[in-house]
């Protein structure tokens, strides 16, 4: 019962974000184990959360400062913890000509950060990350990726954590200006999934009322 309230606390989660820009969805995996309790073996049940990183579909916005990537990768943001990661690419250019996150966190870039005149010509990014405005090239967006996601653990902003000994690989993702990412969440499976849970948490509840009776009636005066 505990392990499918687990399951349900990451559908509701996942319903929740079905319309948040770059979610990924929550999965989770049931397992058994013994376990050595006072010189006998008792079985145990856990619940492991996982992200599915797949991709989710690309909406065009035809906004100049809206990037979605298309394949593995992340945007690296400068926040005050340190680099972290997004999948978002909803961004906004303050008056000082920072390209920011919707959250006001600078984006990382290749090498020094590039400025960018809030009232020149309209930027453009080609797939690599490039930003140009006009014909001026102002550098290139910082793209990160992770030998093992797994290890990358998310805050409650929404932003994703890697530890230092996380090695990195090659981002391969494209990125597409004008565009964003929307949520690999699919709303009728996660409700299909919901249902499943459900029943299983009432056939356990059920079992459970079963057993407790029969306790009952084992301790009954007689």
């Amino acid at each position: 019962m505990r392990a499918n309230e687990k399951r349900m606390d990451s559908i509701a989660a996942n319903l929740a974000n079905a319309n948040t820009t770059a979610f990924k969805r929550q999965t989770c995996a049931t397992r058994t184990f013994d376990v050595a309790l006072a010189g006998m073996s008792q079985r145990a049940i856990a619940v492991d959360t996982s992200t599915d990183f797949a991709q989710g579909p690309i909406t065009r916005t035809g906004s100049a400062l809206d990037l979605a990537l298309d394949g593995d990768g992340f945007f690296a943001v400068d926040s005050p913890n340190g680099e972290v990661y997004t999948r978002s690419g909803k961004l906004r250019l303050d008056e000082r000509g920072v390209l920011q996150t919707a959250d006001g966190y600078p984006v990382a870039w290749e090498g020094a950060r590039g400025t960018i005149s809030p009232v020149g010509e309209e930027l453009s990014v080609d797939g690599s990350g490039a930003v140009r405005q006009g014909a001026t090239e102002i550098g290139r967006l910082r793209l990160r990726d992770f030998a093992d996601r797994s290890r990358l653990t998310i805050d409650s902003v929404g932003y994703y954590h890697a530890p230092r000994s996380l090695g990195r690989k090659t981002a391969t993702a494209t990125v597409q200006q004008g565009a964003v990412e929307g949520s690999n969440v699919s709303s009728v499976d996660e409700l299909v999934a919901m249902i499943q849970v459900q029943r299983s948490f009432e056939t356990a509840a059920s079992v459970l009322h079963t057993i407790d009776q029969s306790y009952r009636r084992l301790n009954a005066p007689r």
